[in-house]
């Protein structure tokens, strides 16, 4: 689940939960119905029917979208993907994966789902108001059926603009896998796609509010300005994934970290492992020498300087049931993914239970140079970017980077 995000249940087994961000295009929705769509499609009826009418067509388009992102999901499942859950926010929807497609057939039958799922809604409500209109049925309900259809059916060709993150651009880098045997490069293309279509948006946004006056041109804009964002950054992941290859926990890892027990001080630790070492957190042991939780420094800001030397790690460090964990062999592709939660950015590296190693931000930092530079000593890989800026690529967009210098306490 999304952090910030409301957990509303189960459908077919898949975990759906929404943003806030929903109540703000629900909101819209209804008033853009109410005032707007619906008078003008039926004009002369009260204000109260509008808005009762508008509240239920919102809800409907919202369904729509979980319905969209079920589909991905449910097809991802029958390919044998994890899905980690739904989520509806501010721009729609995304369905979340634990692993990537298998296979080229499988990355384009999950991308296709979406789409084929909002076509079915289109089809079914453009129908529905067919019918109705046929028996009679007052108006309003047409209109906001004819509506739903039409908003579906714009939805699902959208969504089949050729690039990344949209369906179409998944779409395309399936095709684009399946013709060459690299995914990595089709990932990156189709990445690099999203960002002209992203482009695109933009001028075709700006054009609008420039030769029509219209400001519906801002929200083209501003879909553009998210696309692009999202194809900037989905590219660095897939480069990055690319420079790290099959490079192992073990062999990127900080090996043998300093550790603290849990009846250590905040103060012992400040003045130890986190002032004398380059870690961004520290792994607590019990007695017995046993992982039982990770001090990082977000817990000791939380602690007033002048309460450290009276606070045990063990009250403030993050539990071992929140902690990320690897084992040495893992690829360190499989768990970049696992930094960057709400507690920690840091993966522990456990092997048979006994703690080795930490995995965070700046160890794959240097994974990523030091691909770099091994790359670019082979004289670069086909297919793989050769335009990107100087130095190493930034992490993938889930790590977060941590940059604190402790404070001192009153002796």
């Amino acid at each position: 689940m999304r952090q910030g995000s409301l957990r509303l249940g189960r459908i077919l087994g898949i975990d759906v939960a929404a943003d806030l961000g929903v109540i703000v295009i629900g909101g819209l929705l209804t008033w853009s119905l109410a005032t707007v769509i619906l008078p003008q499609g039926e004009p002369g009826l009260a204000a109260t029917a509008y808005w009762s009418i508008a509240a239920v067509g919102a809800l409907l388009f919202l369904g729509s979208l979980l319905a969209h992102e079920l589909g991905h999901s449910v097809v991802a499942r029958r390919n044998g993907i994890e899905v980690e859950g739904v989520t509806l926010w501010l721009f729609g929807g995304v369905a979340r994966f634990r692993n990537e497609a298998p296979g080229a057939g499988a990355e384009f039958r999950i991308a296709a789902a979406g789409p084929a799922m909002s076509f079915l809604l289109g089809a079914l409500f453009l129908g529905g108001a067919y019918g109705l209109d046929a028996i009679g049925v007052p108006g309003l309900y047409v209109v906001l059926l004819w509506w739903l259809g039409a908003i579906n059916v714009f939805l699902a060709v959208f969504n089949l603009l050729p690039g990344a993150p949209l369906d179409g651009g998944r779409i395309l880098a399936s095709g684009l896998w399946k013709l060459r045997g690299d995914r990595l490069w089709a990932k990156v293309t189709a990445a690099k796609a999203g960002r002209f279509v992203g482009f695109g948006l933009i001028g075709l946004g700006l054009a609008e509010i420039a030769l029509l006056g219209s400001f519906g041109g801002i929200w083209t804009a501003f879909i553009g300005w998210f696309l692009l964002g999202a194809a900037r950054m989905e590219q660095a992941h897939y480069d990055g994934e690319r420079l790290l290859g099959d490079l192992t926990v073990g062999a990127a890892m900080l090996p043998a970290p300093q550790t603290v027990s849990n009846w250590t001080t905040v103060a012992d630790a400040v003045d130890g492992p986190l002032r004398s070492t380059a870690q961004q957190a520290v792994p607590v042991l019990d007695v017995s020498g046993r992982f039982v939780g990770l001090l990082t420094m977000a817990q000791v800001q939380r602690v007033p300087a002048e309460s450290w030397r009276g606070t045990a790690v063990a009250a403030v460090m993050v539990p071992v049931a929140q902690v990320p964990v690897a084992a040495p062999g893992e690829k360190v592709t499989d768990v970049v993914e696992r930094l960057g939660p709400v507690a920690t950015s840091e993966v522990v590296v456990l092997e048979q239970g006994r703690l080795v190693g930490l995995l965070g931000p700046a160890e794959v930092q240097r994974a990523l140079t030091l691909g770099r530079m091994s790359r670019g000593r082979r004289g670069g890989r086909p297919g793989v970017a050769q335009d990107s800026p100087a130095g190493p690529p930034p992490p993938p967009p889930t790590v977060p980077v941590q940059h604190w210098d402790p404070p001192v306490p009153s002796r």
